[in-house]
């Protein structure tokens, strides 16, 4: 585990990065608190499903384009 402060982060965040790709966690701190983490990941670790099928998509971005949607309370009733 590698620790560095803001100001070190900042400075060299590349190799950082590449230190997280390398399998290593790496710690953010804030004077002398932890404030955050740069952590190894893969493809399998990203969920990042499509909330909107083809033609859901299509139907919003021309509902859009005419004036359909002027009051949106909820994202989630687009998918009614």
């Amino acid at each position: 585990m590698i620790c560095a402060t803001m100001k070190d982060a900042k400075a060299r965040l590349n190799s950082l990065v590449q230190s997280a790709e390398a399998g290593e966690s790496v710690i953010l701190m804030r004077g002398s608190r932890h404030v955050a983490a740069i952590v190894p990941i893969s493809e399998d670790d990203l969920d990042l499903k499509p909330m909107f099928s083809d033609e859901q998509a299509n139907r919003f971005w021309q509902d859009l384009e005419h004036g359909a949607l002027t009051e949106l309370r909820d994202p989630k009733d687009l998918l009614a």
